[in-house]
């Protein structure tokens, strides 16, 4: 029992010194599950601020109290204003909002059209333009849109028929007609008159009435419109393409590019140095090999969605393969990196994986990035993979033309650029050779 023991003892003693084993068995999960349950969890996740532009163009009261309603909620914030070419804060109207919602600016926006509602009207008129590019976190905006109009929305209809009926018949007669009303409502809906003549107790009372929920909602109508994307065969499909892509790339330029402590290990490397090669040949070599394989894979993995899942990448090509090259790049220049930072295969092996799996959860791979925390949202910004992402879904997605891709690019390419700098400079002062 005693030998049993001390081999226990010697396992854990091991792994404890093994820091790559420790992270994969411990940091990664719990990082990656405090990810999911900021952004699923609803605690301080990204269903708070986000981003609507909105317009209202109506000087009805409910209009305004909606307005004033959204613009205090955390849920949303409000886009009213941009700045034109001269630098001047404008006031959007509907062709600019819809514009900017085609050029991926913002996802979607709330209009208040001036008739929204009248004297006349059964209903409250509303208008929502939307690109469901991450079609998650617009499912996320039109159902808490919905529950925000909602929750509010009640009182002030109450409110605007009863005055209505006591202006059109009189106090007394008003309040009678009320009176009734309230009781046909009740009949046929079950809901208790005092909820429908006092309309201050729906904040205290359970306005999750299946009834009431029925009544409000035949007042509210939306008017919505696809802006973007209504003629992609799979949506789906085209939307999740690059950020999957992106993450087996990583793995697979990781794996390639850390090859070199292998050839160090084996004796390779010694025999290739004997011949009249330099340390600097063999980086370009395997630079350029791993940059190669990366652009094949990404083309052979966007090829596939193509033929299995309809994905149109043949309508905006050269786009397409400009995004390709520079996340090629990039990713290139992440693996080697890597390679020389770390002494073994194992250790490069297991931070890749621990920092891979870092960049897909909080880049845009997996989920969208506009339903994590800001704090999150930040260091997206710094991930190849956040950059690469965004102009996938640019080019198959919006059909953007280099105009409004170029910056993907070059932000992508600089990243390589400062990574190739660290790499040649560890490489040198490193002992990888």
């Amino acid at each position: 029992m005693k030998t049993i023991l001390k081999l226990f003892k010697k396992d854990y003693t091991l792994f404890f010194k093994d820091k790559v084993a420790m992270s994969l068995t411990f940091i990664v999960p719990i990082v990656l599950i405090y990810i999911f349950g900021k952004v699923f969890g609803g605690v301080g996740g990204g269903d708070e601020h986000l981003q609507l532009g909105f317009i209202n163009k109506s000087n009805a009261p409910i209009a305004k109290k909606l307005e004033r309603v959204l613009d205090t909620t955390k849920t949303f914030t409000l886009i009213k204003t941009f700045k034109d070419d001269k630098g001047n804060i404008v006031r959007y109207d509907t062709n600019t909002i819809k514009t900017h919602i085609k050029s991926g600016k913002f996802s979607s926006a709330l209009i208040i059209p001036e008739d929204a509602y009248t004297d006349t009207s059964k209903s409250l008129k509303l208008k929502f333009f939307y690109d469901p590019k991450n079609d998650f976190e617009m499912q996320l905006v039109d159902g808490m849109l919905q529950q925000t109009i909602m929750q509010q929305m009640p009182e002030l209809f109450n409110q605007s028929m009863q005055r209505q009926a006591e202006t059109q018949l009189g106090k007394e007669k008003g309040s009678a007609f009320n009176s009734e009303i309230a009781k046909t409502i009740n009949k046929y809906y079950k809901i208790d008159t005092s909820v429908i003549l006092n309309p201050n107790l729906n904040q205290t009372k359970d306005s999750s009435n299946a009834g009431a929920g029925s009544f409000f909602k035949d007042m509210l109508d939306i008017e919505k419109e696809q802006l973007v994307g209504k003629d992609i065969a799979n949506p789906m499909a085209t939307r999740s393409v690059g950020g999957w892509a992106m993450m087996f790339l990583l793995f697979t330029i990781t794996g390639s590019a850390t090859s070199l402590l292998d050839e160090k290990k084996s004796g390779v490397m010694i025999r290739i140095l004997s011949a009249p090669v330099t340390r600097t040949h063999i980086l370009w070599s395997k630079y350029l090999f791993n940059m190669s394989l990366g652009i094949i894979q990404l083309f052979v993995m966007f090829l596939f969605g193509y033929v299995i899942f309809n994905i149109d990448i043949f309508s905006n090509l050269l786009n397409l393969l400009l995004i390709i090259l520079a996340a090629s790049t990039a990713c290139t220049a992440f693996g080697m990196l890597l390679a020389s930072l770390v002494n073994t295969p194992r250790q490069a092996n297991g931070w890749g994986t621990f920092i891979i799996l870092m960049m897909s959860a909080v880049g845009g791979a997996w989920f969208p990035v506009s339903l994590m925390p800001e704090s999150i949202q930040f260091f997206s910004k710094l991930t190849i993979v956040y950059w690469s992402v965004e102009g996938f879904l640019a080019v198959l997605w919006r059909g953007a033309g280099f105009m409004d891709i170029w910056y993907y690019i070059a932000i992508l390419f600089g990243i390589s650029i400062v990574i190739n700098i660290l790499s040649v400079y560890k490489f040198k002062r490193g002992n990888v050779f």
